[in-house]
């Protein structure tokens, strides 16, 4: 599940300064200080750890990285790992994943070879809102 900031933000920066994995943005909103990508939220909660007014709730409309929603929470992907969109794939921009055993991520979407039918949740729930 992604995380969203809401209205009592007060805009100072900690938030972003804390998310590894550049998730969170200045928002160009006057009244909303900061947002987050929820494509490139992994979750992690650290910008939640470090906001000094809790002002960063859960997105539930958003699958949880390596949880709830994620096909690699699954016991059937016991082992694999994600990107976690910090390498895309060239052709869909999607986030890679590395199957046990291997040191090569490749793409669940766009490899053939590799083909498995999984896809990340949070891609394509962005897919749907791009389209609507």
């Amino acid at each position: 599940m992604a995380l969203v900031i809401n209205g009592s933000c007060i805009g100072c920066g900690a938030c972003e300064s804390a998310c590894p994995q550049v998730a969170i943005h200045q928002s160009d909103n006057f009244i909303i200080g900061y947002i987050v990508d929820p494509v490139m939220c992994n979750d992690c909660g650290r910008c939640i750890q470090i906001c000094p007014i809790d002002a960063i709730d859960n997105d539930k409309n958003w699958a949880i990285c390596m949880g709830k929603g994620c096909p690699l929470s699954s016991k059937h992907y016991e082992g694999w790992s994600c990107s976690q969109y910090n390498q895309r794939c060239k052709s869909c921009n999607g986030s890679l994943w590395m199957a046990p055993g291997t040191d090569t991520y490749y793409c669940p979407v766009c490899d053939s070879l590799n083909g498995h039918g999984a896809r990340c949740p949070k891609i394509s729930q962005a897919k749907r809102l791009l389209h609507n």
